[in-house]
């Protein structure tokens, strides 16, 4: 038997900004239905304050109202050709950036902690400066 040999061939994928953006407002959908859960829970917490015959609030049915909130606005959101076009317009632009080499990332850490140091220094003379003065000044 004679075995066939295939040519495994390179498959060259071209970027997808709309897959970026079915992402950003999934993503989006998550911190809504999150956000949207913790604030009807807290908003029946008020009620419950006022009026005790709502009960006590329950952690499941607010994030189950609060994800379906967000679901609402998710497929609202996705409906929106206007939004979409922006999502995808910034998801092309952020895949044209250069990103910097792990070399020019560590220079520049380094440079923002020296700095850093070197201002932090600064300020802690003045202030030792301002003290004594200032006590110097008060103690006539």
């Amino acid at each position: 038997m004679a075995s066939s040999t295939r040519k495994q061939e390179t498959v060259t994928r071209e970027f997808d900004p709309s897959r970026w953006a079915h992402v950003v407002f999934f993503a989006f959908f998550l911190m809504g239905a999150w956000i949207a859960g913790n604030l009807i829970e807290d908003m029946w917490d008020v009620a419950f304050g006022f009026w005790a015959q709502v009960g006590r609030p329950q952690h499941l049915p607010s994030i189950s109202a609060g994800a379906g909130l967000a679901f609402l606005i998710y497929i609202y959101a996705l409906r929106r050709q206007d939004w979409m076009q922006f999502v995808r317009e910034v998801a092309i632009e952020v895949s044209q950036v250069i990103w910097p080499t792990r070399s020019e990332t560590r220079a520049a850490t380094i440079v923002v902690i020296v700095l850093t140091i070197i201002c932090s220094l600064i300020l802690f003379f003045m202030d030792v400066v301002w003290k004594t003065t200032t006590n110097w000044i008060y103690g006539i």
